[in-house]
């Protein structure tokens, strides 16, 4: 069981997500567990470790999104590209499948 002594000194951006969710749910143990003011470390401690938590996960989360979406986006310009390509290639088939029988035609 981790307590708060395990809490890294490069919390929160040197953490993985899985240990940034660990320390979270310990703070909210700690939250309700010592939500006194007669308490050194009373909830207000726990609840700012939390915040920044939830700050890192989030920003983490926005960084994958963005990555993601650049991905995908350069992937369509690809797709397109591609669509158009053949698109073209058909185009050219279809004129020479034509000229063919138009040659057929008159010969």
């Amino acid at each position: 069981m981790m307590n708060i002594y395990d809490i890294p000194n490069n919390y929160p951006i040197g953490c993985s997500d899985d240990h940034i969710n660990e320390i979270l749910e310990l703070c909210q143990k700690e939250i309700i567990k010592y939500n006194n003011p007669d308490v050194q470390k009373g909830s207000t401690y726990y609840s700012q470790l939390a915040e920044q938590g939830n700050t890192e996960l989030n920003r983490r989360l926005t960084e994958r999104l963005i990555s993601n979406l650049r991905e995908s986006s350069k992937m369509q310009r690809q797709l397109t590209k591609a669509i158009i390509w053949i698109g073209g290639f058909n185009l050219l088939i279809g004129a020479i499948a034509v000229g063919f029988k138009l040659y057929d035609l008159f010969n």
